[in-house]
């Protein structure tokens, strides 16, 4: 692993040796040049502002090693950006190049498999943004695809990948809802009805700390469950916990009275109530409730090598409101987002169904309860850049190893 900017220098030096040597067809040397050119300013930046520590890593023999000077033959810069999907963020594939070297050949793609799979590790999920025809070929021939519902210009890997994500897309009319039970021709595969309700500190009152609980019953079978939503400010959109499984008895106690929170032993509860609001814990408040019913189908047009997909369509009832909301839930693994995508749409296409889609699925029915309903702006759909820029290099070995994962080197 290289520091910057102690070594910024070094390895702009090796770009260098790179610049002006012929790779490829035309319009790859083209954007090859590009990139070195476009790292190389940026590396020579860092040289001299120490105000941000990125790491340079290297990849050499199953190993990472640690301020090394062997030569790449492969380099990346990547940088951590938001993501239009909570609570997923981003790793920003920002450059990429390859040695000119014949050695080098397959490397390129390599240091790609283990990018994608270090991102996954961190609950991140690699993006990239091809410049050209001829780049969205080679990154399709690579398994990217592009996700132009959750950003326009955005390609993001298909393939294994482990992490699941819920998509939510809101239906603009009643009709639209009509519409779309309409298309099925069958009775749902399954129903549900969840109760949710809110918690939170009396002295909370911009409601930055919020404890959903929520009650859920299909058929015979009754479950509860909590889980925590934070956000920083009140603008600021709901960071989502991870789901509890917690003692349905335990939960009809607190909408009772929330009183009884205090009285709990849940992970997810641990500290609640202990914000900057407030140093006494307790004395804990109901923000609301509401009601959602399921129905639950197949999503239609999925390949069955991606496996069976449910379309689970809720309606939320608010007090205040005499209609329900109606919105689509959609639960898969990141492997298959782009495929997943595709096939929602073109399916809401084909029956004329208006729907939006909503850039924090699971806080949905809090934000709709609290009155938040919008629809992301173009600067959160194109997110931010953090300081921290990584550069991962790929050195002389048949075998690599990132964050403990062994890749072979292809092509």
């Amino acid at each position: 692993m290289w520091l910057l900017p102690q070594q910024a220098l070094q390895l702009a030096g090796w770009l260098g040796e790179w610049e002006g040597e012929a790779f490829g067809s035309q319009e790859t040397n083209f954007w090859r040049q590009r990139m070195i050119l476009a790292m190389k300013s940026r590396l020579e930046a860092l040289a001299f502002d120490a105000s941000s520590l990125p790491a340079v890593v290297g990849m050499h023999a199953n190993t990472v090693l640690w301020f090394s000077t062997s030569r790449p033959l492969a380099m990346a810069m990547v940088s951590d950006r938001s993501f239009n999907l909570e609570p997923l963020n981003a790793l920003h594939l920002d450059h990429i190049v390859g040695s000119p070297e014949q050695q080098a050949k397959g490397f390129g793609a390599t240091l790609l498999q283990g990018l994608v799979q270090r991102a996954a590790m961190t609950q991140q999920v690699l993006v990239l943004e091809p410049q050209s025809p001829g780049l969205e070929a080679y990154f399709g021939r690579l398994g990217f695809r592009h996700v132009q519902e959750v950003d326009p210009y955005l390609w993001i890997p298909s393939g294994k990948l482990d992490n699941e994500v819920c998509l939510r897309f809101v239906l603009s009319e009643d009709s639209d809802h009509e519409r779309l039970l309409a298309a099925f021709k069958r009775p749902p595969e399954w129903m549900g009805v969840t109760e949710e309700f809110y918690v939170a500190s009396r002295q909370d009152t911009s409601s930055l700390d919020v404890l959903a609980l929520f009650a859920c019953s299909r058929a015979s079978c009754r479950r509860g469950f909590a889980r925590r939503l934070k956000r920083s400010k009140p603008s600021a959109a709901y960071e989502v916990g991870d789901i509890e499984e917690v003692d349905l008895s335990e939960i009809m106690a607190i909408m009772r009275s929330p009183e009884k929170l205090q009285e709990v032993s849940w992970s997810c509860a641990e500290g609640f109530g202990e914000g900057p609001w407030t140093s006494l814990p307790g004395n804990f408040s109901g923000l609301g409730r509401c009601s959602i019913s399921q129905k639950a189908f197949t999503l239609p047009g999925v390949l069955p090598s991606l496996g069976k997909i449910d379309l689970v369509i809720e309606s939320l009832e608010l007090q205040m409101r005499r209609e329900p909301v109606h919105s689509v839930s959609i639960t898969c693994n990141l492997g298959i987002l782009a495929e997943v995508l595709e096939v929602t749409r073109h399916f809401f296409n084909t029956f004329r169904v208006r729907a939006a889609f909503h850039r924090n699925p699971l806080a949905w029915n809090l934000e709709a309860r609290k009155g938040a309903l919008r629809m992301p702006t173009i600067h959160e759909a194109y997110g931010t850049i953090c300081e921290a820029h990584v550069i991962i290099c790929i050195s002389l070995h048949n075998h690599i190893s990132i964050d403990g994962i062994q890749h072979k080197r292809l092509g």
